[in-house]
């Protein structure tokens, strides 16, 4: 491993504790890279001008979630969750980032190990520059797949792991296919799930209506926030198994996850929706602040 005394603070790698090269971390015999074992975070940092500050979106969030998925996939993590907070603190103080950037923990099976190993596990941290695109008011038209939700007994969809995106591309290939701009899945019992990579969230009146933790989902952290601010602010928000003919019934719906941030859907096969709805909107407002004012 060839440590690096000087690294570009836009393409930050962090490997069990050492700065690394990006592209020189694992071998091409890793169980990780062979057959996707692994599980990540996605964490976005947004910077606030005012403030000077780079706050981490909800961080805490996050690592439960990786930890999650670690001992899902029985990995026996070399670091604990607040030795690993601390680390990614210590990443941020240690660096001149004065910019919106997207920080990304991944566990995976460490070395030429079996894709059975569950100790030889290590860690990689690497930061890159992301402008925030939540202003976007393009809004996507989706496909519904015909490819099923991955399930329980299946791949379980809590866990973030890399294996389980395969399913996500399938769909998003297909969806790309036909000439719209991504996908939803239904689960096998024919309800609404989620996008390719990000939860769903419909807008009735006044109530936002999501596919509840039941509907095969990966419970998003941003999904987690939407609904706590909505909440907060008296929204109704309605978690329930949603069916596929309800969609002409709703008059809003949008995206919501840590790349995508929210986005507006236009369409999903033929159910057309409103664009500007006044609680998308307000949903809108309270994420930018939250995200730019902890």
């Amino acid at each position: 491993m060839k440590n690096i005394s000087k690294i570009d603070t836009m393409n930050l790698v962090y490997y069990n504790g050492t700065w690394v090269g990006e592209r020189d971390i694992i071998s091409l015999y890793n169980g990780s890279f062979l057959y996707g074992i692994n599980c990540f975070e996605g964490i976005r940092g947004y910077w606030n001008v005012r403030t000077k500050r780079l706050n981490l979106f909800d961080l805490t969030e996050h690592i439960d979630r990786l930890f999650n998925s670690s001992n899902a996939l029985e990995f026996e993590a070399s670091i604990t969750k607040k030795e690993l907070i601390e680390e990614i603190f210590r990443i941020i103080s240690e660096n001149d980032i004065s910019e919106c950037v997207y920080l990304r923990v991944t566990f995976f099976i460490d070395g030429e190990s079996s894709w059975s190993e569950t100790k030889n596990i290590s860690r990689v941290i690497s930061i890159r520059s992301m402008k925030s695109n939540i202003d976007n008011k393009a809004a996507m038209s989706l496909a519904v797949s015909s490819y099923a939700r991955i399930s329980n007994n299946i791949m379980p969809p809590r866990i973030k792991a890399g294996a389980n995106y395969l399913n996500s591309r399938y769909a998003l290939l297909e969806g790309l296919k036909r000439g719209f701009e991504g996908a939803i899945f239904l689960t096998k019992d024919g309800y609404i799930s989620e996008s390719t990579g990000s939860c769903i969230f419909f807008i009735k009146g006044n109530t936002l209506i999501t596919p509840n933790v039941d509907s095969d989902i990966l419970v998003g952290i941003t999904r987690n926030r939407i609904i706590s601010l909505a909440q907060k602010n008296h929204i109704e928000v309605s978690e329930r198994k949603i069916a596929i003919d309800e969609l002409p019934r709703f008059e809003a719906a949008f995206l919501a996850g840590t790349m995508i941030e929210l986005r507006q859907i236009s369409k999903i096969e033929n159910n057309n929706f409103q664009l500007e709805n006044r609680l998308y909107l307000q949903i809108l407002s309270f994420l930018k602040n939250y995200l730019y004012e902890l």
